[in-house]
């Protein structure tokens, strides 16, 4: 148990809570005990499946331990659940359970008692099903997500030491009967496959937990060489395939699927490999300007030495005005005014010319645009402003984007600003004003 205690105590964890996925089931028992041996301020999170009738029981039992203990408890029950996987549905919803838990107490560590056995069924499993690259490594010891860390602690020790180590130190727990069946794939390789690797190496699991940091040292390089080739080859929507052609085989591909990743964003479960190999047969044909169509209405057109990506059902409503004084829109009216005592509105924008690049352009929305915002660190996707602000998906293909001679994103007229934006008190030269056409405006 040496590693595991070493490794929680190298998270340099001081008073703040951290929340366990507990079950009443060997496993997260014994990571419980060891939490508690830390003396750290643990929040116990129990999700009730209510897939076996020992359900209720064992959330009782749980809930007694956490009281005799002075442990915080949280739980919520399943009694529904969603038509589909059922497997799948009750990971979402565990897993929204123990965010809202983790925002609760404002904690940052969310404890899970995956073991080294879990992490070879996990790895063989991916293996026989098919997976990415990254996906054949199984799971980090420690994983960060948005907003906290995900931590497996007992990855460093097999199932057999989880339980001789609850019954030496008289750790209460309940078994599930239900992972002696063959049901599953993952029973089937606990149940079959790993005790014959057992008897050709008793610490198999070790093996594997080296071949995952090997595959994840790869794939961080990887990813790495990816990102600066996507900053220095995908430019306004567009990659020169001259530059292209003299990429590595593997590269071309991850560059493609990052392209994708960012353009699909949650719903790039929609993509697989046979999208990326449909665009490796477009920019390899001999065919000059040719296009395929991809799901939700994404066309990758190739032209003379370039393919772009964009939305093809919004070819014929593709607009790029230059702003004199006035354009006007099918959703309302950009102008130049000379003065305006509106002191903040989303509907005004103030700019300084010395920190731009004139002339100002009104255009639709590319695929990829960002909006450097006002007072805050960073950029923001003009499609989630969109979806913030609740903007219909067929207006969104019109509206109206302001930019200057550099594409810089000035302006989502009526919905945010850039950090180009000045109060009425700073210096500025330009003053632009966006009138809705009518009140009909949807939100």
């Amino acid at each position: 148990m040496k590693e595991i205690i070493d490794f929680i105590k190298m998270l340099n964890i001081n008073d703040e809570y951290v929340v366990l996925a507990c079950s009443y089931g060997p496993d997260s028992m014994v990571l419980l005990n060891l939490l508690q041996k830390e003396k750290l301020n643990i929040v116990v999170a129990h999700v009730n499946h209510k897939l076996r009738k020992e359900s209720d029981q064992e959330e009782l039992l749980l809930k007694e331990y956490c009281l005799k203990n002075n442990l915080i408890f949280e739980s919520i029950t399943i009694n529904k659940y969603p038509k589909g996987n059922t497997e799948m549905n009750a990971r979402t919803i565990r897993y929204d359970f123990f965010e809202k838990i983790l925002y609760k107490y404002n904690s940052g560590y969310l404890f899970t008692a995956h073991h080294g056995d879990d992490l070879v069924e996990t790895i063989i499993m991916r293996l026989t099903r098919g997976s990415s690259f990254k996906g054949y490594a199984g799971f980090l010891k420690i994983t960060k997500q948005k907003d906290y860390k995900l931590i497996r602690p007992l990855v460093y020790i097999t199932k057999d030491e989880i339980m001789n180590y609850a019954k030496k130190n008289n750790i209460p727990y309940a078994i599930d009967y239900t992972n002696k069946e063959d049901i599953y794939t993952r029973n089937r390789i606990r149940n079959n496959i790993l005790p014959e690797l057992k008897k050709e190496n008793k610490n198999i699991h070790k093996k594997f937990i080296k071949f995952s940091e090997i595959i994840n040292q790869y794939e961080s390089y990887f990813e790495k060489e990816t990102n600066l080739l996507y900053n220095k080859l995908f430019v306004n929507n567009k990659i020169d395939l001259n530059e292209f052609y003299l990429l590595d085989d593997i590269f071309k591909k991850r560059l493609l699927f990052k392209i994708l990743l960012n353009i699909y964003n949650e719903d790039i479960s929609l993509i697989n490999d046979e999208h990326t190999n449909l665009i490796l047969n477009l920019i390899s044909s001999h065919k000059q300007n040719s296009y395929i169509t991809l799901p939700k209405n994404i066309r990758v057109t190739k032209f003379y030495n370039m393919i772009e990506f964009d939305y093809y059902d919004n070819i014929s409503k593709v607009y790029n005005y230059l702003l004199n004084k006035e354009v006007e829109l099918e959703l309302g009216t950009i102008s130049r005014i000379l003065e305006t005592d509106v002191l903040k509105s989303n509907d005004i924008l103030r700019l300084s010319s010395s920190e731009i690049k004139p002339p100002i352009f009104i255009r639709t929305r590319k695929i990829g645009d960002k909006i450097e915002v006002k007072n805050l660190n960073g950029t923001k996707k003009i499609n989630d402003i969109f979806i913030d602000n609740k903007v219909p998906i067929r207006k969104r293909d019109i509206y109206p984007v302001v930019v200057d001679a550099n594409d810089n994103v000035l302006w989502i007229p009526g919905l945010k600003k850039s950090k180009f934006d000045k109060q009425k008190m700073e210096s500025y030269d330009i003053i632009l004003k966006y009138k809705k056409k009518g009140e009909d405006y949807e939100k």
